[in-house]
Protein backbone atom coordinates (compact mmCIF):
# COMPACT_ATOMS: atom_id res chain seq x y z
CA UNK A 1 0.00 0.00 0.00
CA UNK A 2 3.02 2.31 -0.50
CA UNK A 3 1.53 4.35 -2.98
CA UNK A 4 -1.71 4.75 -2.26
CA UNK A 5 -3.00 7.67 -0.03
CA UNK A 6 -6.57 7.87 -0.65
CA UNK A 7 -9.31 6.11 0.75
CA UNK A 8 -12.85 6.54 -1.01
CA UNK A 9 -15.59 5.89 1.01
CA UNK A 10 -19.18 5.29 -0.30
CA UNK A 11 -20.32 8.21 -0.79
CA UNK A 12 -17.91 9.00 -3.20
CA UNK A 13 -18.11 5.25 -5.06
CA UNK A 14 -22.15 6.39 -5.39
CA UNK A 15 -21.02 9.35 -7.20
CA UNK A 16 -18.55 8.38 -9.03
CA UNK A 17 -21.20 5.28 -10.36
CA UNK A 18 -23.90 8.02 -10.92
CA UNK A 19 -21.60 9.92 -13.21
CA UNK A 20 -20.52 12.92 -10.87
CA UNK A 21 -17.91 14.64 -13.46
CA UNK A 22 -15.93 16.14 -10.84
CA UNK A 23 -15.42 13.43 -9.17
CA UNK A 24 -15.12 11.62 -12.18
CA UNK A 25 -11.77 14.05 -12.80
CA UNK A 26 -10.55 13.64 -9.23
CA UNK A 27 -10.63 9.70 -9.47
CA UNK A 28 -8.62 9.77 -13.04
CA UNK A 29 -6.12 12.69 -11.56
CA UNK A 30 -5.37 10.31 -8.76
CA UNK A 31 -6.17 7.11 -9.95
CA UNK A 32 -3.07 5.14 -9.04
CA UNK A 33 -3.30 6.36 -5.26
CA UNK A 34 -6.46 5.53 -4.77
CA UNK A 35 -8.19 2.68 -2.83
CA UNK A 36 -11.91 1.30 -1.20
CA UNK A 37 -12.39 -0.33 1.67
CA UNK A 38 -13.76 -3.43 1.94
CA UNK A 39 -16.91 -1.93 4.15
CA UNK A 40 -17.32 0.45 1.43
CA UNK A 41 -17.24 -2.92 -1.16
CA UNK A 42 -20.24 -4.47 0.77
CA UNK A 43 -22.56 -1.21 1.03
CA UNK A 44 -21.97 -0.96 -2.69
CA UNK A 45 -23.05 -4.57 -3.34
CA UNK A 46 -26.39 -4.38 -0.78
CA UNK A 47 -27.04 -0.72 -2.74
CA UNK A 48 -27.01 -2.93 -6.07
CA UNK A 49 -28.55 -6.20 -4.61
CA UNK A 50 -31.54 -3.55 -3.43
CA UNK A 51 -32.33 -2.23 -6.83
CA UNK A 52 -35.29 -2.80 -8.80
CA UNK A 53 -35.33 -6.08 -10.41
CA UNK A 54 -35.01 -4.39 -13.66
CA UNK A 55 -31.98 -2.74 -13.13
CA UNK A 56 -30.51 -5.19 -10.32
CA UNK A 57 -28.14 -7.15 -12.48
CA UNK A 58 -26.95 -3.77 -14.08
CA UNK A 59 -26.07 -2.61 -10.77
CA UNK A 60 -24.37 -5.36 -9.55
CA UNK A 61 -22.53 -5.19 -12.54
CA UNK A 62 -21.77 -1.77 -12.39
CA UNK A 63 -20.50 -2.48 -8.10
CA UNK A 64 -18.41 -5.32 -9.06
CA UNK A 65 -16.59 -3.42 -11.88
CA UNK A 66 -15.56 -0.74 -9.64
CA UNK A 67 -14.67 -3.26 -6.89
CA UNK A 68 -12.67 -5.10 -9.33
CA UNK A 69 -10.99 -1.81 -10.07
CA UNK A 70 -9.77 -0.67 -6.69
CA UNK A 71 -7.17 -1.97 -4.45
CA UNK A 72 -9.58 -3.32 -1.34
CA UNK A 73 -8.22 -2.38 2.06
CA UNK A 74 -9.47 -4.75 4.36
CA UNK A 75 -10.23 -4.10 8.58
CA UNK A 76 -7.14 -6.25 9.97
CA UNK A 77 -6.02 -4.94 12.97
CA UNK A 78 -7.93 -2.02 13.39
CA UNK A 79 -10.19 -3.57 16.09
CA UNK A 80 -8.32 -2.27 18.98
CA UNK A 81 -8.58 1.54 17.38
CA UNK A 82 -12.13 0.48 16.09
CA UNK A 83 -13.27 0.08 19.21
CA UNK A 84 -11.48 2.66 21.33
CA UNK A 85 -12.61 5.48 19.41
CA UNK A 86 -16.23 4.02 19.29
CA UNK A 87 -15.95 4.47 22.62
CA UNK A 88 -14.63 7.99 22.83
CA UNK A 89 -17.58 9.02 20.44
CA UNK A 90 -20.17 7.41 22.58
CA UNK A 91 -18.76 9.14 25.55
CA UNK A 92 -19.15 12.75 23.90
CA UNK A 93 -22.26 11.91 22.26
CA UNK A 94 -20.94 12.10 18.85
CA UNK A 95 -22.21 8.40 17.91
CA UNK A 96 -21.63 7.39 14.01
CA UNK A 97 -22.59 4.36 12.04
CA UNK A 98 -20.44 1.22 12.57
CA UNK A 99 -19.41 1.14 8.84
CA UNK A 100 -18.54 4.19 8.68
CA UNK A 101 -16.27 4.43 11.84
CA UNK A 102 -15.01 1.13 10.35
CA UNK A 103 -13.97 2.82 6.77
CA UNK A 104 -12.46 6.06 8.69
CA UNK A 105 -10.44 4.36 11.38
CA UNK A 106 -9.03 1.58 8.64
CA UNK A 107 -8.06 5.28 6.73
CA UNK A 108 -6.45 6.41 9.39
CA UNK A 109 -4.61 3.76 10.73
CA UNK A 110 -3.43 2.87 7.53
CA UNK A 111 -2.16 6.74 6.65
CA UNK A 112 -4.75 7.27 3.97
CA UNK A 113 -7.07 10.67 3.13
CA UNK A 114 -10.53 9.26 3.71
CA UNK A 115 -12.66 10.86 0.28
CA UNK A 116 -16.14 11.68 1.49
CA UNK A 117 -19.21 13.19 0.26
CA UNK A 118 -20.63 12.50 3.93
CA UNK A 119 -17.87 15.19 5.79
CA UNK A 120 -20.39 15.55 9.27
CA UNK A 121 -20.08 12.22 9.89
CA UNK A 122 -16.13 11.39 9.18
CA UNK A 123 -15.18 15.00 10.96
CA UNK A 124 -15.62 13.37 14.03
CA UNK A 125 -13.15 10.59 13.86
CA UNK A 126 -10.28 11.87 15.78
CA UNK A 127 -6.72 12.47 13.65
CA UNK A 128 -8.83 11.43 10.67
CA UNK A 129 -7.55 13.01 7.61
CA UNK A 130 -10.53 14.56 5.35
CA UNK A 131 -11.11 15.21 1.32
CA UNK A 132 -14.78 16.15 -0.50
CA UNK A 133 -14.20 15.90 -4.32
CA UNK A 134 -17.88 16.92 -4.90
Amino acid sequence: MTNLKYLLDTSTCIELLRGNEKVRKMCVEYNQYCCISIITAIELLYGAYHAPQQYRQQEIDKANLLIDYYTIVGIDGIADAFSFEKVRLESIGQIIEDFDLLIGISARENNLITVTNNTRHFCRIENLQIENWT
